[in-house]
């Protein structure tokens, strides 16, 4: 089993940290003002720990011939031996739906048909090679 930590983009970072701490100052001013209610005060909290959870747990494990990948409560399972492709990545406007990572330069892994997932692990040599060695049909693209 082998893990590799998403690699993390400062500003990407730094948005997520203004947003958590936004959000506790705005507890804070309307428990100072008046008493919130209930259900705003559940849902902001669990926001703010989910945000907290995804930077602090953002990561990729190769495990017995499958990436899991998960970042707070996102999870999934890929089988490499269904990779078809990796195509390297850099910028904002990404083509997939799953983006468990923290930085917008990364990977777009193809698998199955149509799925896509994009990663960004620090150690993204090590990573692919990993991958590689598990299933040496991956195509490559490095831009």
């Amino acid at each position: 089993m082998t893990r590799y930590l998403s690699s993390k983009n400062t500003i990407t970072i730094l948005i997520l940290w203004s947003l958590v701490l936004s959000l506790l100052i705005i507890l804070y001013l309307n428990f100072k003002i008046e008493h919130l209610k209930a259900l705003p005060l559940i849902i902001v909290m669990v926001v703010i720990v989910v945000i907290i959870w995804i930077l602090l747990d953002t990561r990729y494990v190769i495990k017995s011939n499958f990436l899991l990948y998960r970042s707070g409560p996102f999870r999934g399972r890929i089988d490499v031996m269904k990779i078809t492709k990796i195509k390297h990545h850099s910028g904002y406007n990404l083509p997939v739906t799953m983006k468990p990572a923290l930085n917008y330069k990364g990977f777009i892994i193809s698998f199955n048909t149509n799925d896509e997932v994009f990663v960004s692990p620090k150690h993204h040599v090590l990573f692919i090679d990993e991958l590689l060695k598990i299933n040496q049909k991956i195509e490559i693209i490095l831009q």
